[in-house]
């Protein structure tokens, strides 16, 4: 019974609320989705490659973001082939008086004003990374001959990219990191001139490997996502879950080409620690990164290399997409009633009969019963009107059959549809 009250009051607080309904809707899909998502992750880990634990939570993200785009006309779509409308889950009825439609505007009004305040301060922090990301790769110094350039060329050979990579050092960054998708960049730390030509390679193969997945574009997208939405602290949860799968993925590359894990755990451990003091913007791939840097070492040592996505994979994942954005966008948390609520007829004007003057003069008092009908429109049919009993006779049937005429009332609504009232009775 409590569970059913507050749905109730739910309704009722949201009605006119129309951008509150549709964000906590779109709250409770993601929520549902994610849960889903990491549900099964959790069931299949012994089985997911890092490349498909990728995948998977790239493709939950896809769902969060393609719902709010196309969900209405999905809706509509299936609705004329199914002939199904949507299925609501809390009901919100539209008819409400009009001081509550205007509280329920100035509430939505300042519901989006805060909204939009928190995301816009969200893109600004993006927009800051990016420009100071690109201060950074102008202020780095372009390296394209000597032996770092060398490994660089040897190791794009390896992973077969073809495309051209622009490779960088700087004195601003502690760790190297990675970007860009038409032209990729790849900005080592000027320390790297002192390390070992094993430990170059294996950060070469790493930061490549970012380039060849095309890792940037999509962490990218999870930044954007999770700004917009940035209300479901479970879409921040995703998107760090795609970006430690990218992290395992790409050290799963180095192992695969033949690297000692025990040599590549020991570099990353020692150069994590060694990082302090640079703020690397947040929109770069950060190689040393101490988040999550127990989980890559331990992946690391227990020789998880990455595999391919085979086609019944990617198959697997369209359809999980496809599933997932067609039945959310038939379900509604909160869908406005196409029905109008049922109403009772109630009276807005009565006007008060004239006294008659020879009743007046005299001193006469007394009363008439009136019946009339109420029409659709909730005005008074003069051709029903009729008195029924009065006391005296006839003194008071004129003036009151005149003013009955004249009043008016709120129609009776049964299934949205005006209905006449036959029979009301006025004293």
């Amino acid at each position: 019974m409590e569970s059913i009250n507050l749905l109730e009051t739910l309704s009722i607080a949201l009605v006119g609320q129309s951008f509150a309904q549709e964000l906590l809707d779109l709250l409770v899909k993601s929520t549902v989705i994610v849960g889903l998502t990491y549900t099964i992750a959790q069931i299949f880990r012994s089985k997911l490659s890092n490349n498909g634990t990728h995948l998977l939570w790239l493709t939950c993200l896809f769902c969060v973001a393609f719902l709010p785009l196309a969900g209405a006309t999905i809706s509509t779509l299936t609705s004329s082939f199914v002939g199904q409308s949507a299925f609501n889950i809390i009901t919100v009825q539209a008819g409400i008086a009009e001081p509550t439609q205007a509280s329920a505007v100035n509430s939505n009004l300042i519901i989006i004003a805060v909204y939009m305040m928190v995301t816009i301060g969200f893109l600004t922090r993006l927009l800051l990374s990016a420009i100071g990301l690109r201060r950074i790769s102008k202020s780095a110094r372009l390296i394209s001959t000597g032996t770092i350039a060398e490994q660089l060329v040897q190791a794009s050979g390896q992973l077969g990219i073809t495309r051209t990579v622009v490779l960088k050092l700087s004195d601003r960054i502690s760790s190297p990191m990675s970007f860009g998708a038409l032209q990729p960049v790849v900005i080592l730390p000027s320390a790297s001139a002192s390390w070992s030509a094993s430990t170059l390679e294996d950060v070469l193969l790493h930061e490549l490997s970012h380039i060849k997945r095309l890792d940037w574009p999509s962490i990218l997208f999870c930044h954007l996502l999770s700004s917009l939405f940035w209300i479901n602290p479970l879409v921040w949860f995703a998107k760090e879950r795609v970006n430690e799968a990218a992290e395992k993925a790409c050290d799963s590359a180095v192992l695969t080409h033949g690297k000692d894990g025990i040599n590549y755990a020991e570099d990353l451990l020692r150069f994590a620690r060694l990082k302090r003091g640079n703020q690397e913007p947040v929109l770069a791939q950060l190689m040393f990164e101490e988040s999550g840097l127990s989980i890559r070492i331990r992946n690391i040592l227990d020789g998880n290399l990455t595999r391919k996505i085979n086609k019944a994979f990617m198959s697997t994942m369209i359809a999980y997409a496809a599933l997932s954005i067609v039945t959310f966008s038939n379900i509604n948390v909160f869908g406005a009633s196409d029905d109008e609520p049922d109403q009772e007829y109630l009276p807005i004007t009565a006007i008060a009969p004239q006294y008659p003057t020879r009743a007046a003069s005299q001193g006469i008092e007394g009363w008439a019963l009136v019946s009339f009908t109420v029409t659709e429109d909730g005005s008074v049919d003069e051709s029903s009107l009729l008195v029924l009993d009065a006391e005296p006779a006839e003194i008071f049937d004129r003036s009151s059959l005149r003013a009955a005429a004249r009043f008016t009332f709120q129609p009776r609504i049964s299934g949205g549809i005006a209905i006449p009232v036959p029979g009301v009775q006025y004293l």
